[in-house]
């Protein structure tokens, strides 16, 4: 018994140890995709400034490529609303719509309706707020 508390203690500090692991650059010979993954990796465990490196990183290395730039920038906005900063979720999910309204076929079309579901999770209270305010920054 004593055994197992032993254990379970140890993997339960190793976790947390390795959790704690914020990611201070990205190796330059890293891909696209590699990037994102190690960003969402930080998402998941709720290391948000690590990830949103990881998809600065990407726009920043491979953004030229709009499909590599509308995945990190979705992700971007996944984070936001993860952290509940919704006015930046709600710029970044809107910019996609946008980029896609306005050029369909630069971004593929999925990144456009994950941005939508991305707005839909906002409370009403606060969409509506912020739907409110960018209509009247563009009058």
């Amino acid at each position: 018994m004593k055994k197992f508390i032993l254990c379970s203690v140890a993997l339960i500090a190793t976790s947390i140890f390795i959790s704690c692991a914020s990611i201070k650059e990205i190796p330059e010979g890293k891909t696209s995709a590699q990037i994102i993954q190690m960003g969402q990796n930080a998402v998941s465990s709720a290391d948000y400034q690590s990830a949103l490196l990881c998809y600065q990183t990407a726009i920043d290395r491979y953004g030229t490529n709009p499909t590599v730039y509308a995945e990190a920038r979705y992700e971007q906005g996944h984070v936001y609303l993860k952290q509940k900063r919704y006015d930046k979720a709600y710029q970044t999910f809107n910019e996609l719509v946008t980029l896609y309204d306005y050029n369909p076929g630069v971004i593929p079309p999925s990144y456009k309706k994950l941005a939508q579901i991305g707005i839909s999770k906002i409370p009403a209270k606060k969409l509506a707020e912020l739907q409110n305010k960018n209509e009247s920054d563009i009058d």
